[in-house]
């Protein structure tokens, strides 16, 4: 009873609770700065990488990884720890997920993951990135709970994760909350600072645009409240979902939601939305489904024929979780002591943690590299005395002779006769010899690199960036939340796309004017890489994304997609067949859409036959051995050109043609000579030209003048002369300004623009001029390329 000491209970709960506060503050809610990770988290992930549940190895059971991670270095609850595992494993909670979960891993409707004993998990690869060199004394171990074992006190970390991923926690009279950001954006931001430690959070904000939530939706804070929020280290950053109004048949909306603030519940704002009509607080809404899938959200808010939609759209974001606050307050542990820091410090921390890492990275290779050096010098050495070696250990009495005979008559190191002793006869060669100088002059080479590496801090940054640009190419990506002020927050959203005959797209988001011209260079270069033989480029569009888009197959079918819902990058379209044409939905007088068969039927009908139908059901149905050919909006033009491969081209009224349904077969277009099929259309209207092209690559200018308009179902007149075997491809209507972008039949492209001089005005009657002489290839088709002005940067 000696050892009891009496103190004031005011004292040792003020001291109790500080060390309570502290544990909790440090070992639970709080994340390192350098990797972004609480200890729990870093655990896991280390324990999996200790399991060898790397990317391409098979899953284990989510419960081994509970217990590794209990067993040895966290010894909490194991609910706790399965919780951290499923959230790192959550698409829609985690912006660049560290864990691949296989099995049920909880849902954006709030359904909880399976039990752990159901569902399995490894690593993803960006995961292995942070987890990369731990085996090089990149980072200080620490002894588990038990000190049976080690376990790192910070990992590598090659992604800045804290930034890119975010975090929210709750400790002891401290909180974090801390918004996922681009990696991309984050990553030229890192590389700036890199290379300007001066550079202002204006200045990074030029790279980092806000946060970037894994579920998407827009940010209507002005970009002045955002730099006051990460100046500050805290603030509220307002997230609002996306949604577009659609028209329907029949003069209806509705209203479709596929986009939803982070951290909501999908269930619960349905509920809210049904509360709404239920309470009568909004009596514009007749139907509330949830269409979901796998592809992504899909809530369809059907309204009354005299319903609002704008009005019922702000009565929605006013009164549901459409719209929510995420509170930013930007608290880390650094040097295991919680601090406050803004944007410029918290990369800041990251980047001296990297040169560390980069650093310590380099001492050990230095160091294995020299070591590996001595042993290698000596084996030459060896190699080049070969005679007096095997002399010397025949004619020693035990290793220990050996080895010492061999250290005083070639002045080697202990390890290096080591080395020498332990090597086969039959590397006693003049072959290996000659490898083992080459791997010297590699060692030397790489000890130099090392050395002037660790000598200069500019070399360390280089390495960090080169690094860092290295984790882009495999990782980068777009922004899926979008920023915009309360007054720009229009939904209007616009996409650039390329659709291929083969029903393969190249699709990308138009951030803004100036993007255009740099992101159709980008889907031109793309095709350039992947297109293949016998693929043909469509069209290459810009369309707003709450627009409804048609694809017509040569069969007469259709089928649709609202251009929002299109696959973005390089994807393929669920149709089936080989793709002709597209129409987006028009307005007005503009929503009608003209079919041409190559047997020269036409047919012009409505877009309500077309759009909201099923997909892939006819609307146009052809004659037997006939085919669509042709499938172009009507967008209130004077003049249709309908031209044909033997290269008549025929132009009349477009009114010729009555607006006729889906079942109608048409009318005859043109009257085709015998052997002849209809190539392809255009609408003239107040273009000073027509381009002509042919499959041996001759083009030339024509008057439009030259073509008188006719009426239709008559002989088309002859736009250019063809030589043997050669047949028209394209007749385009252009202006001095235009570009075109020819596509040849083995998947070459070509751009070329508009220039009389190039390409001569001629009479229709002539040959044109050979531009292109191709051996074993043809051109299979010319577009016109949409006009955009240049980006500044």
């Amino acid at each position: 009873m000696e050892d009891i000491k009496k103190v004031p209970i005011e004292e040792e709960v003020k001291s109790a609770y500080i060390d309570y506060a502290m544990s909790v503050i440090a070992g639970r809610a709080i994340p390192d700065v350098r990797d972004g990770l609480k200890p729990v988290q870093r655990r896991i992930l280390y324990s999996m990488y200790e399991l060898g549940l790397l990317p391409n190895k098979p899953y284990k059971k989510s419960a081994r990884v509970v217990g590794e991670t209990l067993g040895k270095f966290h010894p909490h609850g194991d609910a706790s720890v399965y919780d951290a595992l499923v959230r790192m494993a959550q698409d829609f909670t985690m912006r660049y997920p560290l864990i691949e979960g296989q099995g049920n891993f909880g849902s954006i409707d709030g359904d909880p993951p399976a039990a752990m004993r159901y569902t399995e998990a490894r690593l993803t690869k960006l995961a292995v990135e942070m987890l990369e060199d731990i085996d090089k004394n990149t980072v200080d171990m620490m002894p588990n709970f038990d000190a049976s074992l080690e376990e790192p006190t910070v990992l590598p970390s090659k992604f800045p994760n804290l930034i890119c991923n975010g975090t929210t926690g709750i400790a002891v009279g401290l909180a974090t909350s801390i918004p996922p950001h681009n990696f991309t954006e984050v990553a030229e931001a890192l590389k700036y600072l890199a290379e300007f430690p001066d550079a202002t959070i204006e200045e990074l904000f030029n790279f980092i645009k806000g946060p970037d939530f894994p579920t998407g939706g827009v940010i209507t804070n002005t970009k002045e409240e955002l730099i006051d929020i990460y100046k500050s280290s805290r603030g509220s950053i307002t997230i609002k979902g996306k949604a577009r109004i659609e028209k329907l048949p029949g003069n209806r909306q509705r209203i479709v939601i596929y986009e939803i603030p982070y951290q909501v519940n999908k269930v619960e704002l349905i509920k809210k939305i049904a509360e709404l009509v239920r309470t009568g607080k909004e009596k514009g809404i007749s139907d509330l489904r949830d269409e979901s899938d796998r592809t992504g959200i899909r809530i369809v808010i059907e309204l009354k024929r005299d319903a609002d939609a704008e009005k019922v759209l702000k009565k929605l974001y006013k009164s549901t979780p459409l719209e929510k606050n995420f509170p930013v307050n930007l608290t880390v542990l650094v040097d295991k002591q919680p601090r406050v820091l803004n944007l410029k410090e918290l990369l800041q921390e990251f980047i001296k943690h990297r040169i560390e890492i980069i650093t310590r990275r380099t001492l050990f290779e230095l160091e294995k590299a020299e070591n590996r050096l001595h042993i290698v010098e000596g084996l030459i050495t060896a190699l080049e005395n070969a005679d007096k070696v095997i002399e010397i250990v025949r004619s020693s009495k035990d290793t220990a002779q050996a080895r010492e005979l061999l250290t005083s008559q070639f002045n080697l190191s202990e390890t290096q006769a080591n080395a020498i002793l332990d090597m086969r006869l039959s590397r006693f060669t003049s072959l290996e010899t000659q490898k083992l100088k080459d791997e010297s002059t590699e060692l030397k080479q790489k000890i130099e690199r090392y050395k002037q590496i660790l000598s200069s801090d500019d070399e360390k940054i280089k390495v960090f960036i080169e690094e860092t640009d290295e984790l882009v190419r495999k990782y980068g990506d777009q922004r899926k939340t979008t920023i915009a002020t309360e007054k720009e927050l229009t939904f209007k959203e616009h996409f650039m796309f390329a659709i291929l005959n083969t029903g393969r797209i190249v699709n990308y988001k138009v951030e803004d004017e100036t993007s255009k011209a740099d992101i159709l260079q980008r889907i031109i270069n793309s095709l350039s890489i992947s297109l293949t033989e016998g693929e043909k480029i469509v069209s290459i569009q810009e369309v707003e994304g709450s627009k409804p888009i048609a694809f017509f197959t040569k069969d007469g079918k259709a089928y649709w997609s609202l251009v929002i819902d299109l696959p973005k990058g390089e994807d393929k379209l669920n149709i089936e067949g080989e793709i002709v044409g597209t129409a987006y939905q028009g307005e007005g007088e503009e929503n009608r859409v003209f079919l041409i068969t190559k047997k020269g039927i036409i047919k012009r009908m409505s877009d309500e036959d077309i759009f909201y139908k099923s997909q892939g059901h006819m609307v146009m149905p052809l004659n037997e051995g006939d085919e669509l050919v042709v499938a172009v909006a009507d967008r209130h033009p004077s003049y249709i050109g309908i031209y044909t491969k033997n290269a008549d081209l025929l132009l009349f009224e477009r009114n010729e043609v009555r607006i006729t349904g889906d079942k109608a077969k048409g009318v005859e277009a043109i009257d085709l000579d015998e052997n002849d099929e209809v190539a392809g259309a255009f609408f003239l209207n107040g273009h000073e030209y027509l381009l002509v092209s042919t499959s041996f690559g001759y083009m030339k200018h024509v008057e439009k003048t030259e073509f008188p308009i006719k009426k239709r179902a008559q002989k088309g007149l002859m736009a250019v002369k063809l030589n043997k075997g050669d047949y028209v491809v394209s007749i385009l209507p252009v202006n001095e300004s235009d570009e075109v972008l020819i596509n040849t039949k083995r998947g070459k492209l070509l751009k070329l623009k508009i220039d009389k001089e190039a390409i001569p005005i001629e009479k229709r009657t002539s040959l044109g001029k050979n531009l292109f002489r191709f051996e074993a290839d043809r051109i299979v088709n010319v577009l016109k390329l949409p006009l955009f002005e240049e980006s500044k940067e």
